[in-house]
């Protein structure tokens, strides 16, 4: 029920009434869902770099340490491999290295309570191959809306999703997150999440940095960058100071120019956006930063989230911006602006396919119905160095 708007209508309002199907109403209480899997939370994977995976699982019932064994294909004669998980932060987690990349992979988890798999993933892409892979966020409170869209975006073959932060409602809270790994397991225990930190997942529990591993794989930061194929997928903070001069910043930097010497697609993801007609609006600091260092090291795409709808923006300075947010939390009204290329206030998930020298979207509904495509070209780098 959304529109998508023209020049000529750009001053209109969009309202949230009637943006959910009847199936799905906004929820007003935390829904329960039975697990895919035996264990408290998991199993989940946690990207590192081409090669290597972490499998994940949560229980604190194990007699002994889970077993994850995996092959190169779905053949129960091929040889397996087998790790042995190790106890990190509360977690179990077995580092799956010297994968092969490309092809299908299986793995098993063996434990106490139970055996799951085998469950298909990949271990990475090598540069020039074509894949795929969603981005969303804001899930929060809607767990029915949240599951859907999950159990939509299970039948895209995704390699990995990116979420735009707000995983959570209260993320001090041990439960939300447990809930929240129970929804995602159709899609995160074959295709990694790298997901950005949100407002409501801040906590000085830090469940966040524990649950992506980030004292062991993202030097306890929440910032840092994976590769995957020719695709670079930076995630930011905008929680933390990133103004220039800071460590963030220099990170950034860092990130964006070694990306452009590698001649990669880049794909910046943080909470707060840069751009947004939404309620919230736009973030002028994110906007000073990003509109500076995107451009200058040919930054392709920004996803965001924060305001609880879809835009995506004209190319501003050969970068689009995205707000793809409405994973389940409560839909807002928006006001298109000048920067406005297409909005929608509906739950929704965005695939983008990585082809050789473009990449190629298309934002999905919970009716599973596509209402915006798009095509991304590479973004040459207008500068090498600050002015």
């Amino acid at each position: 029920m959304g529109v998508r708007f023209g020049l000529a209508v750009l001053s209109a309002a969009v309202f949230a009434a009637g943006c959910y199907p009847k199936n799905f109403p906004p929820p007003t209480s935390a829904a329960s869902f039975t697990k895919d899997y035996p264990f408290d939370i998991g199993p989940y994977l946690v990207y590192v770099e081409g090669g290597k995976v972490a499998v994940v699982v949560g229980h604190d019932e194990l007699e002994a340490a889970p077993v994850v064994s995996w092959r190169t294909d779905t053949s129960t004669t091929s040889k397996a491999t087998s790790v042995t998980a190790e106890r990190v932060d509360g977690l179990w987690v077995a580092e799956l290295d010297e994968l092969p990349l490309d092809i299908p992979l299986t793995y098993t988890v063996e434990s106490s309570i139970g055996e799951v798999g085998p469950i298909r993933f990949r271990g990475g892409r090598s540069p020039r191959r074509r894949f795929r892979f969603a981005a969303f966020g804001d899930t929060r409170t809607g767990h029915k809306v949240h599951r859907a869209l999950i159990e939509s975006m299970a039948k895209e073959d995704v390699d990995l999703v990116v979420h735009s932060g707000d995983l959570v409602e209260s993320g001090g809270v041990l439960d939300e997150w447990e809930l929240f790994y129970t929804i995602e397991a159709p899609v995160v225990a074959s295709a990694p999440l790298i997901a950005a930190l949100g407002n409501h997942d801040l906590s000085q529990r830090n469940h966040y940095k524990r649950f992506i591993l980030a004292n062991r794989y993202a030097d306890n930061q929440r910032y840092f960058f994976r590769d995957w194929g020719d695709v670079r997928v930076i995630i930011m903070d905008s929680e933390e100071e990133s103004r220039r001069g800071s460590a963030q910043y220099e990170f950034l930097e860092s990130a964006m120019r070694d990306g452009a010497e590698k001649d990669m697609f880049m794909v910046v993801a943080l909470h707060r956006p840069p751009y947004s007609a939404g309620a919230h609006g736009s973030d002028m600091e994110m906007r000073e930063i990003l509109g500076e260092l995107c451009p200058r090291f040919g930054v392709e795409v920004v996803l965001a989230g924060h305001d609880h709808n879809y835009e995506r923006t004209k190319r501003i300075d050969g970068v689009t911006y995205f707000v793809a947010a409405s994973g389940g939390a409560p839909i807002r009204r928006m006001s298109p602006s000048w920067f406005s290329e297409v909005v929608r206030t509906e739950p929704h998930y965005v695939i983008f396919d990585v082809e050789r020298r473009s990449l190629v979207g298309r934002a999905i509904n919970l009716d599973g119905d596509t209402f915006d495509t798009f095509v991304i070209p590479p973004l040459e780098p207008q500068a090498s160095e600050a002015p």
